[in-house]
């Protein structure tokens, strides 16, 4: 399955979380999941131009970001 169709089967924060195995706050996600998958989209479209073609480079970057949209309702709500 490539990288594209796994990302296709996720469809909530923590699944997306955990397959990128990052570390998370259940109480977090769960008073802000919608608002962490919106900031994490609006990150990938921003950053859409220079997105790696290479797929291992691809899913660096797609991790940095969710991580990136989860810390920022860590450290600030919706």
């Amino acid at each position: 399955m490539s990288f594209e169709e796994e990302m296709e089967e996720l469809e909530s924060a923590e699944d997306f979380l955990q397959y990128f195995q990052l570390d998370y706050d259940q109480t977090i996600v769960h008073v802000n999941r919608l608002h962490i998958l919106q900031r994490f989209h609006d990150y990938l479209q921003q950053g859409a131009d220079s997105m790696p073609g290479e797929e291992a480079a691809k899913r660096v970057v797609y991790s940095k970001l969710l991580m990136r949209a989860y810390q920022d309702f860590v450290e600030s709500d919706a």
